[in-house]
């Protein structure tokens, strides 16, 4: 659970949207519109720039798509955001609701491409980790994958603060290991993120989902580096 743990500040203004509010709705009330470029996409991988209208990215999206390319309704959608639609916003054309599991908030050295995008020279920047939840009419929720954003230091200092820790859960693989389903996951996420009558279960699966986390993390890290 977590990561790099450095200075951690309370900043409530600053909470990261877990359910019905997008984070592309959170740039636009402070850019203006965004827009997507995407650099990759295939069966594996979506990478992207949320960027404004004068071309700074504001957030660097690495998405491991994990959803099953069997399910022929996600997987038109798939093919929309392909295209450059944003992955929040598509779902939601689609009529569902989408929700954030996070699993890990750091804090990473930026890569000189990406202080280039952000036109920064800061040096450090925010990361987080989460698992991108959406559902509709009451079926069970799926994951589309798990999305690293990196925000540039313009849009969030390169700190973690207090609303950051009270967000960060263990992984669905480790919560379904304790007996935590998807759908307690996306019902919890939706009442607050109030796991206090489970605290036992949740102490387990963080020990469970450490070493995920810390792959996932690893993975995002040699992505950056090529």
């Amino acid at each position: 659970m977590g990561g790099l743990r450095v200075r951690i500040i309370v900043d409530f203004m600053e909470h990261f949207p877990l359910i019905k509010k997008l984070h592309t709705d959170v740039l636009e009330e402070k850019y203006g519109p965004i827009h997507t470029e995407v650099l990759r996409h295939d069966d594996e991988i979506r990478e992207a720039h949320l960027s404004d209208e004068k071309g700074v990215s504001r957030t660097y999206a690495l998405t491991f798509l994990t959803f099953d390319h069997k399910n022929k309704e996600i997987a038109e959608i798939n093919e929309e955001i392909k295209a450059g639609g944003a992955i929040g916003k598509t779902f939601r054309e689609h009529g569902y609701e989408v929700r954030k599991n996070v699993i890990r908030v750091y804090v990473i050295d930026l890569p000189e491409q990406l202080k280039k995008k952000f036109d920064v020279t800061e040096g450090r920047a925010k990361a987080r980790l989460s698992e991108f939840y959406a559902e509709k009419n009451g079926e069970p929720p799926i994951i589309y994958g798990i999305v690293t954003e990196i925000y540039s230091p313009d849009f969030r200092p390169a700190e973690v603060n207090e609303a950051d820790l009270t967000q960060d859960n263990p992984t669905t693989n480790a919560l379904e290991k304790v007996g935590i389903s998807k759908e307690e996951i996306w019902k919890r996420i939706g009442e607050g993120n109030d796991w206090s009558d489970k605290k036992d279960l949740i102490v387990k699966a963080n020990e469970l989902a450490e070493t995920e986390e810390q792959n996932l993390q690893s993975r995002v890290d040699r992505y950056l580096a090529k």
